[in-house]
């Protein structure tokens, strides 16, 4: 369904062509070949006329005077967003999941497209550690999906250091956007305005959209359909905010994830006697691979056999690391990853038939 890492790297192929072509005509010298080098400088000059451009993010607007060379992510997705845009940044933090590079497997052929040989750091949990960030000698930091929100003093101490891309102020609705809740399409535009690469975003966004509009045309009776993503944590079950990047990808498959109230901010937990304002549900997504033990807790909570959910056989038990990490990651790369892990466990619990198991995803085949 994605086929934009195929294209980029016919593009690439296509860039080497004309770069071996200049270089040959450099050393001959010869009218034709004079000629051909010349051809390819508009292309050069179109790259470069991107820049300076101005962003305006949620910490206000961002200058950027010239196409980034040294980039430094410090979000947990920024780099597979980089990546898919074919920009190898230098510096990325560890993987939470600890996976070489940083990244998930969904991402690495988008990686190696990019060339990118990423330095790990460990850009601080609570602070960013802006004596090791700019030991990289970046030119531009990224952080529209951060680790922990970023309050402006450290904003203006890393400004010091390099441009920095925060979320984009408003999405494309024209609504301010909320911290963890952009979407994929403006994050990635807002990326590619930064790097100069938006004829890029705009293939991809394309091909994303084409890909779960395939999923939503085979399944029209999703239409309605409520569902969540959920998960147990202290003793108590919780769901995201509709707004919540693994929320988003549910909804662009046709589903409504709009129908608990009270989760305005990142996530909501919700205590053992009133697990019933999950019970009308169609289907949820409980989030369990990094926390097994999870599972049993919340099958043993008191409401949970007699939900309305559980008695339609709605539960989706994402038991799967690597799923997990795609799920969360909501990259281009990773896009298709869970769509095709997703599709068949939503057939089998949205089936109207309790009886039908749900199989989970294995990544081990």
């Amino acid at each position: 369904m994605l086929t934009t890492t195929t294209k980029r790297r016919a593009g690439a192929i296509g860039m080497a062509a004309a770069a071996a072509l200049a270089l040959t005509a450099c050393a001959s010298g010869t009218s034709e070949e004079t000629e051909a080098s010349t051809s390819a400088a508009p292309a050069a000059e179109e790259t470069s006329s991107a820049f300076p451009v101005t962003l305006d993010t949620a910490m206000g607007e961002v200058v950027v005077e010239s196409e980034p060379q040294r980039v430094v992510t410090l979000g947990s997705h920024e780099h597979e967003y980089l990546y898919a845009l074919g920009v190898a940044p230098v510096a990325v933090p560890v993987s939470w999941q600890g996976y070489d590079n940083g990244t998930g497997p969904w991402a690495e052929e988008d990686r190696i497209a990019a060339g990118a040989e990423p330095e790990l750091f460990e850009p601080g949990t609570t602070t960013y550690d802006a004596e090791l960030i700019a030991s990289f000698e970046p030119d531009l930091i990224v952080a529209t999906y951060p680790n922990h929100t970023m309050t402006q003093e450290e904003y203006d101490l890393l400004s010091g250091i390099a441009p920095v891309v925060t979320r984009p102020a408003t999405g494309s609705d024209g609504v301010e956007t909320v911290e963890w809740g952009v979407t994929l399409a403006d994050e990635l535009t807002l990326l590619a305005e930064a790097t100069g690469t938006t004829d890029e975003a705009e293939t991809i966004i394309e091909d994303i959209d084409a890909a779960y509009a395939e999923v939503r045309e085979a399944h029209p009776e999703w239409a309605g359909k409520t569902s969540q993503v959920g998960g147990f944590y202290e003793g108590q079950a919780f769901v995201y905010a509709a707004s919540d990047t693994r929320n988003q990808f549910l909804a662009n498959v046709g589903l409504d994830v709009a129908s608990i109230e009270g989760t305005d901010a990142a996530w909501m937990q919700i205590s053992a006697e009133k697990l019933d304002v999950l019970t009308d549900l169609d289907s949820i997504v409980w989030q369990v691979a990094t926390t097994p033990d999870a599972r049993t807790e919340l099958q043993a909570l008191p409401l949970f056999d007699s939900l309305g959910l559980t008695e339609k056989g709605g539960s989706i038990w994402l038991s799967d690391p690597v799923l997990e990490g795609a799920f969360f990651a909501n990259s281009p790369s990773s896009i298709a990853y869970a769509l095709a892990a997703f599709v068949p466990m939503l057939e089998q619990a949205l089936d109207g038939d309790p009886a039908t198991e749900v199989v989970e995803f294995s990544s081990e085949g």
